[in-house]
């Protein structure tokens, strides 16, 4: 079964802009930090093939081991890291971007995927529940990236401030 996925979420980090530029110019260890991420293969320049950790629920018996292929584009100037999906790299194609954007003192951190997992294994009673089951997974990881991502920003700048500080 296809299962379509759509998911656009943001984040206030309280940081400047400048703090976050270095997630855009690392697409590798900002990727690296999406939970249920198994392994991140290199498959040639900017481009990789993720591939995840069940998602969904074996119990339920509604899971699937997602891998997609993704090239990476990163604009800095529009504080920007996109991916376009790689056909024939795994079980899904991803489209989606990671933006962050000033606000007053603070950062909007912004995430939106879509796109759609291939292949998915549903017996046949759970046919009309597991498309929304399976995207609220998918909006858990994304929310979890995302507070991760906000609560090491934040720990980074309190480190360097210790550090700084003799702390």
């Amino acid at each position: 079964m296809k299962v379509n996925i759509e998911i656009e979420r943001s984040i206030v980090v309280p940081l400047p802009y400048q703090k976050l530029q270095p997630l855009l110019s690392n697409p590798e260890a900002t990727i690296g930090r999406m939970p249920k991420l198994k392994r991140l293969v290199k498959l040639g320049e900017n481009t990789y093939r993720l591939e995840m950790r069940t998602v969904g629920s074996r119990l339920a018996n509604i899971a699937h081991d997602v891998s997609f292929g993704a090239k990476f584009h990163v604009n800095a100037d529009h504080g920007e890291l996109r991916w376009d999906p790689v056909p024939g790299q795994g079980n899904a194609l991803i489209s989606g971007y990671f933006r962050i954007a000033r606000s007053s003192d603070d950062t909007d951190l912004r995430f939106r995927v879509w796109g759609e997992l291939r292949d998915v294994p549903i017996p046949l009673l759970y046919r009309m529940v597991a498309p929304p089951f399976i995207q609220g997974k998918f909006t858990r990881m994304v929310d979890t990236f995302l507070e991760q991502t906000r609560e090491d920003l934040i720990k980074g700048k309190a480190a360097r401030h210790a550090k700084k500080h003799g702390g």
